[in-house]
């Protein structure tokens, strides 16, 4: 494997449980990738980010609860703030229509991305959303309902290098490839922060940029 050429992002495809694949992935400087797999437990991604030491880590998936809720559960009071963050409704103004935070199906994977965000920010770990269908149609790289050859095409057209070639790769594991390329923009400084940013900014890549 080729030396890492620092900073590296690691790129996380989160997913609700453990039942369902998480894609992993993490990209150096240079856009070269230095692993692209999928993991199931939350033991399996701290795995990777201690092994892999990252500079940043970009997370597809709710990183807060809306503004106002101090819990996902339906019954409690303030359940009255809905279930939509500022954000989401900004992101489908724009026309990239993110599920709602606290939709039914979504609850587990925010507070799945919640845990892990604070988990990894408590070890002083440096952390950001991402949506990588909103990085895919920014940069004009098919997304996966195209197909995974065109994802992986237009991930190469952006520099991306090294992904494995003797094995197919899944669309969870290169979307956490786009997550890990939005963390390499961002630290290029050539990305925008959609919403407030807070306590995990959502990015994505600058928009009055020519991609």
């Amino acid at each position: 494997m080729a030396s890492i050429t620092r900073p590296l992002v690691l790129g996380i495809d989160l997913r609700s449980a453990p039942a369902y694949p998480t894609g992993v992935a993490a990209l150096d400087a240079l856009r070269r990738c230095h692993r692209v797999e999928r993991v199931r437990t939350d033991a399996e991604l701290l795995a990777a980010v201690e092994a892999l030491r990252p500079q940043l880590i970009a997370i597809d998936a709710p990183l807060a609860l809306p503004e106002g809720r101090d819990c996902a559960d339906p019954a409690c009071a303030c359940a009255r703030f809905g279930i939509m963050r500022d954000v989401d409704r900004i992101a489908a103004r724009a026309g990239y229509h993110p599920f709602p935070t606290l939709l039914p199906s979504m609850v587990r994977l925010t507070l799945r991305g919640i845990a892990l965000r604070e988990r990894l920010t408590r070890a002083g770990l440096a952390v950001i959303e991402v949506y990588p269908g909103m990085t895919q149609d920014v940069l004009g790289i098919p997304r996966k309902g195209r197909g995974v050859d065109a994802l992986r095409r237009g991930l190469k057209r952006h520099g991306v290098r090294g992904l494995p070639r003797r094995r197919p790769l899944s669309h969870d594991e290169l979307d956490a490839v786009t997550c890990a390329l939005t963390g390499l923009l961002h630290l290029e400084g050539r990305t925008e922060t959609m919403g407030a940013g807070d306590p995990a900014p959502l990015m994505l890549p600058d928009r009055a940029r020519a991609w």
